[in-house]
């Protein structure tokens, strides 16, 4: 695999972070990395900034929801030519240089997660949401027959035909599209494989309110249930 790696990031808000997160990348390129970098701004007000040179910002007119950004950002890196596509949070959250490496794992997978159980057990994830994770991982693990550790992390790698294999289109524009990407590809027998990372959880990055996080679970569930080989999820 010789082209650069490309790194989607949605931002909605949170200017310092993703300032930091981009000096981040540019320390990695440096270093000898190649990647194409594209920043969603899914309407952010004010609008975000990128001073950094070499870097795609696209942005939305408005909040057109996390899942539309993921599908702006797939988007151009694939029709840029990207073979391998890693999903970066623009807040922070995780790691960049153990998200990046994500990249590596896919000389022998066609998606790769970030697990945040595989060494530490969730243990810094709220208490309310590291049981429910756990819960829908459990679902999903028993209808498609895997064993992973986590399927709602957000930090994941593609290789460009899994993506291209989805009508990523017609999924829902907001955060239950993370569940309905893997979903199609576990239906689908696509090759998974995990690597450990840690995340922060601080005023510093982006959270959900209960009340969403309940129907981000409820549209899990629905999309663990519906979705067979080839299906789309419904949205």
């Amino acid at each position: 695999m010789t082209q650069p790696i490309a790194i989607v990031l949605p931002c909605y808000g949170y200017q310092e972070s993703l300032d930091r997160v981009l000096e981040e990348l540019s320390t990695h390129r440096k270093s000898g990395r190649a990647m194409r970098i594209y920043v969603v701004d899914d309407g952010s007000e004010p609008a975000l900034t990128v001073s950094h040179s070499g870097v795609h910002l696209l942005r939305h007119p408005h909040n057109r929801g996390y899942g539309a950004a993921q599908k702006t950002g797939y988007a151009l890196a694939l029709a840029h030519g990207a073979e391998r596509v890693v999903l970066l949070h623009g807040d922070g959250q995780y790691p960049t240089s153990e998200t990046l490496a994500l990249a590596d794992a896919l000389e022998a997978a066609d998606v790769a997660l970030g697990s945040r159980f595989v060494h530490h057990h969730g243990q810094h994830i709220p208490q309310w949401r590291r049981w429910g994770n756990r819960l829908l991982t459990t679902v999903a693990n028993l209808r498609f027959g895997v064993q992973l550790s986590e399927l709602h992390t957000g930090a994941r790698a593609f290789r460009s035909a899994a993506l291209l294999s989805m009508p990523l289109e017609d999924f829902s524009n907001d955060f239950v599209f993370d569940q309905q990407v893997l979903a199609s590809l576990l239906a689908d027998g696509a090759r998974f494989v995990e690597r450990p990372l840690e995340a922060r959880y601080d005023a510093t990055v982006s959270s959900i309110s209960f009340r969403r996080s309940v129907r981000y679970g409820l549209g899990c569930l629905w999309t663990i249930v519906t979705t067979g080989p080839s299906d789309k999820p419904s949205s």
